[in-house]
């Protein structure tokens, strides 16, 4: 079972962005080990020019971390604005160099195994007038119960 962790954003500014390939987690893990999940959920399109999240399907069964800034089978994620993506945080991925005169954005929500510590604790963030109006499964999955 899974709670949120943290959210944040990112902006990859023109000239800026590019990423070396990482993951979320700090170390390998295999199936039935892996500890987190990410979403990106995409405020513009991401294309091929402005800096879209690099991706090497299927490094999150490797085991290992990536020693690199590039990989001969990743891939881009391309898709409009709008568009919600949830992945394996132990995937490799990075995001690629904005070449536009304009930022591309998007704001990311993480989860974790329930047993780990939040990245943020949401708990001590929450309004009293808040917490009374999330139901019980949103405070379940915020961990805020």
């Amino acid at each position: 079972m899974t709670t949120h962790s943290t959210q944040d954003a990112r902006a990859a500014h023109p000239g800026g962005g590019r990423q070396a390939l990482h993951t979320d987690w700090h170390a390998p893990a295999g199936p039935g080990a892996y500890q987190v999940c990410n979403s990106i959920w995409l405020l513009d399109d991401f294309t091929p020019d402005n800096g879209a999240t690099r991706l090497v399907p299927g490094s999150h069964r490797i085991g290992s971390l990536p020693t690199g800034s590039d990989h001969p089978h990743e891939t881009l994620l391309i898709a409009p604005a709008g568009t919600v993506v949830f992945f394996n945080s132990h995937l490799w991925h990075g995001g690629g160099a904005n070449r536009t005169d304009r930022p591309r954005r998007a704001v990311h929500a993480y989860f974790g195994r329930r047993r780990l510590s939040q990245q943020t604790d949401q708990r001590s963030f929450l309004q009293p007038e808040t917490r009374r109006r999330l139901s019980e499964p949103a405070r379940y999955i915020l961990d805020v119960a």
